[in-house]
């Protein structure tokens, strides 16, 4: 369980980690840490943060690019994670539902109690994602894959291939039908051919994605539409 905690106030950052870590070790979570001075930090560091991390404490008002508009960049990159808000007033939560925060504390309010909760609430949602497999059928071959480690999936004359951690496996299906299967887990049809996880994907134009370990797959014209809406999470106007 990776855990980022961004905030501009080194205070926070130190009540959070302790309170956060000594959580993790009552519940035996093993957790790693890591922290961020403000939003513009986290940002530079959004590729790797978008791909590693599970749980993002986020301030709201920070200098510079604020906690909102902050998650709003992460989300619009693909970040599939856990984002809770720490913020000086309520009022933010009706901000959050627009990034799909899983919630909020409010600072100098939350008790002990209320930021255990609120965390270990975010630790099963990720578990959850974590445990999602899908039953794949090769030649002779059963695999159980992770959706969370899924990048990408490419049909070649009927064949499928998915890309998932660092390997790769073939079996016999549609994309019509893992398209349907896998669209409400963070999957967007690209082309003809690619139906590939938002969350892997570091870049796009009109014509390819740029996926985060640099592999780049075509956009097909007609898919390009579908494709911003999935990685804005709104559609144009």
């Amino acid at each position: 369980m990776q855990i980022l905690i961004c905030d501009d106030e080194q205070t926070a950052r130190n009540h959070y980690r302790s309170i956060l870590q000594e959580i993790c070790d009552e519940k035996e979570i093993s957790a790693g840490f890591t922290e961020a001075e403000d939003g513009d930090h986290l940002l530079f560091d959004m590729n790797d943060i978008v791909k590693s991390t599970d749980i993002i404490f986020m301030d709201v008002g920070m200098p510079g690019t604020d906690g909102l508009e902050t998650a709003e960049k992460l989300r619009e990159n693909g970040y599939g994670g856990e984002i809770i808000f720490l913020t000086r007033s309520k009022e933010a939560v009706f901000y959050a539902f627009d990034v799909h925060a899983n919630n909020y504390l409010v600072k100098d309010v939350a008790t002990q109690e209320r930021i255990e909760e609120v965390f270990l609430k975010a630790v099963d949602t990720v578990v959850e994602k974590q445990s999602e497999y899908i039953l794949l059928t090769g030649v002779g071959e059963y695999r159980n894959v992770p959706v969370m480690e899924i990048r990408y999936f490419e049909i070649m004359q009927k064949i499928v291939t998915v890309y998932y951690g660092d390997t790769s496996f073939e079996f016999v299906s549609t994309m019509g039908k893992l398209e349907n299967l896998l669209f409400a887990r963070g999957f967007v049809r690209i082309s003809r051919s690619y139906l590939v996880s938002t969350k892997y994907i570091a870049s796009f134009s009109y014509d390819k994605v740029i996926m985060a370990d640099g592999t780049e797959l075509p956009v097909g014209r007609k898919y390009y539409k579908d494709l911003k809406v999935a990685m804005k999470g709104e559609k144009d106007e």
